[in-house]
């Protein structure tokens, strides 16, 4: 939901108000070599780039359909401001003819306190503390689709499809503030596709990003890895016996730069190791239970030690990893042997029969131990449910009528029947019967004149759940405009108001609900908003916005609930008011509130905006978002 709204004191102080959830900004294409605004001159020192890592602490700097989550930390490769503890994540939408220090940006982490570095979450991986507590460090939750949802990036070209990622430090109070002049930064190319694309010469994979510059270097090797399992060598896609002794071993690890090898089992970090004269090794003991191990090892370079100057030449080292090295892990297991009988091999159509499975150890005719479940099976398709089995009993199924009997009738014909044994325990094989033929009669026709006969059918409906929706009138090409500000009469702040949406004949820009749900539904429509921005620095708290006077207009058919409103009343700025009021925020708050029913519920109310007196002049723009739940 968009807003828009021009506002003024006089002729010479004219503000308005426009824009998306987050602020609006715009994103470059980036040329072959680098960015035209790179360096990026708007900083004063410290200054320099940006190192991106995963949730296992591998350095990456690309990634494929991972536009949600493209990484999990952020390092600053330059020292903090002196007395900095903490730092935050911006990402900024690069303008045409736009200085970076006049572009808009929106938040993409939280505040992270890096000094002390055991301040840092306990989840963060060790190659990641490493860099503090001298380099600032961000935990990232940054969605580029989100972003783009926020924003409307400039497409001219030299801008398109880029994002700079800006980390910006702080600290107790006020020193080692980059107050958002002095920032670490990197530029990113995104592609929203589903095939790889070109930006400014480097390759961005489909659905996924890629670091722009600085730009990045490959290390000297590749790691491959090793595996022995007590003792002895285990080849790839081989077996590791269970509870074995298992030591896996980085060979090739690039002994310049510095670094670290991460070890990964399917494709979660189990170790980092400190490689010494190119090789690095993990030693644990392998799983009890059966599974398929997929082990990697990543060189992680030392990136807080590498080139961190903002030049046009600026590179870095990233990760190298290696292919995965495949085995299973095996419990020694007994084999077993399942055997199938039936009462009858040859039924009539609808008439009891008995299936009985028994199983045995492979190696002597003892069910010692034996303890899981039997699937009959006719033909591939599962018969009824599983039958527990335990050393003293055999299972069983008894069909169509009895215990046992939830898998109704055998089809007519020819039925082959088998039954598949899965133990309880890793020690014991699986293993499946012989197959039993048995052999089901036609269904009875009636065959004299005046007599009737019966057949029983199966029939099936599914009642979906229906949906329930949300639609408002206004986007970034089509805002709702607020009225000219005018000054209070005791001068003391700025106001704005009109009834939102606009209505006009009949009702075709409300704010519409439509419920169709099985059965009917109670629902809460709640409203949020953004802070609004000129994109010159000047901003308006979302709290001096308030929505009240709500009320459910009458279209025909009328809706058949009841609606329910809650007044939002703005917060007044003015230095001589003394409200409480919160106004609308960033977090929900409940608007309006129906009863269960269905049908489309079309509701307006009116929106205030109040500024202080000291509004810098410009065009402000935020959004107002409204969730139905």
């Amino acid at each position: 939901m968009k807003i828009k709204l021009k506002a003024g004191l006089s002729a010479a102080l004219v503000a308005a108000f426009a824009g998306a959830g987050l602020v609006s900004l715009a994103a470059p294409a980036y040329a072959a070599s680098a960015p035209t605004w790179e360096p990026d001159g708007n900083a004063a020192p410290p200054y320099g780039n940006i190192a991106f890592y995963d949730a296992n602490g591998v350095s990456v700097t690309s990634g494929t359909n991972d536009l949600s989550n493209p990484f999990a930390y952020a390092v600053a490769l330059t020292a903090a401001d002196s007395g900095a503890t903490k730092a935050n994540m911006n990402w900024y939408d690069p303008q045409h003819g736009v200085v970076p220090s006049g572009w808009g940006g929106s938040s993409e982490s939280g505040t992270t306190t890096f000094s002390p570095a055991a301040s840092l979450p306990a989840g963060a991986p060790a190659t990641v503390k490493a860099d503090a507590p001298t380099d600032p460090i961000v935990q990232s939750t940054g969605n580029i689709t989100t972003w783009l949802a926020a924003n409307t990036p400039d497409t001219t070209a030299g801008y398109a499809n880029i994002i700079q990622v800006r980390i910006q430090d702080s600290g107790a109070g006020g020193a080692g503030n980059s107050g958002g002049a002095t920032y670490w930064e990197t530029d990113i190319g995104y592609n929203t596709t589903s095939s790889a694309i070109t930006v400014d010469g480097t390759t961005v994979p489909a659905d996924g990003w890629a670091q722009l510059f600085p730009f990045n270097t490959a290390p000297s090797s590749t790691p491959t890895v090793s595996v022995t399992a007590n003792g002895s060598a285990v080849t790839a896609g081989g077996q590791i016996p269970a509870g074995a002794a298992v030591v896996l071993t980085a060979s090739g690890v690039p002994t310049t730069p510095a670094g670290s090898v991460v070890f990964e089992d399917n494709g979660t970090a189990i170790n980092t190791a400190t490689p010494s004269g190119g090789t690095a090794t993990y030693s644990f003991t392998a799983p009890t239970t059966n599974g398929s191990h997929s082990y990697t090892a990543s060189f992680v370079p030392t990136l807080a030690a590498e080139t961190g100057a903002n030049s046009a030449t600026a590179s870095q080292v990233s990760s190298a990893t290696s292919a995965a090295f495949a085995a299973t892990v095996q419990v020694p297991q007994t084999g077993t042997s399942t055997t199938l009988s039936a009462g009858s091999t040859s039924i009539s159509y609808g008439a009891s029969d008995t299936l009985t499975a028994s199983v045995t150890e492979a190696d002597a005719p003892t069910t010692t131990g034996l303890t899981g479940n039997v699937q009959f099976k006719v033909g591939s398709a599962n018969f009824g449910s599983p039958v527990a089995v335990t050393p003293a009993t055999a299972a069983s199924i008894q069909l169509p009528t009895g215990t046992g009997s939830t898998a109704g009738p055998l089809p007519s014909g020819t039925d082959s029947v088998t039954a598949v044994y899965t133990p309880t325990s890793n020690a014991y094989a699986t293993s499946t019967s012989s197959a039993v033929a048995i052999t089901v009669a036609a269904p009875a026709a009636c065959s004299l004149t005046g007599s009737s006969c019966t057949d029983q059918q199966n029939i099936q409906v599914t009642v979906n759940p229906g949906t329930i929706t949300i639609t408002t009138p206004y986007t970034a090409a089509n805002p709702f405009v607020l009225p000219a500000m005018t000054l209070s009469s005791d001068g003391t702040y700025l106001s704005s108001s009109a009834a939102f949406p606009a209505s006009t004949n009949p009702f075709p820009q409300q704010i519409v609900v439509t419920s169709q749900l099985a059965p009917a539904y109670a629902w809460t429509l709640s409203v949020s908003a953004s802070n609004l921005s000129n994109g010159s620095g000047g901003t308006i708290n979302s709290s001096g916005l308030g929505l009240t006077a709500g009320q459910l207009l009458d279209p025909a058919p009328a809706y058949n609930g009841t609606v329910t409103f809650t007044n939002i009343p703005a917060h007044n700025p003015s230095t001589v008011d003394t409200d409480t009021n919160t106004g609308l925020t960033g977090t929900p708050q409940s608007w309006a509130h129906s009863t269960a029913a269905d049908g489309t519920a079309e509701m307006e109310g009116t929106l205030t905006l109040l500024a202080p007196t000291s509004t810098p002049p410009g065009t402000y723009t935020g959004t107002i978002t409204f969730t139905v739940s």
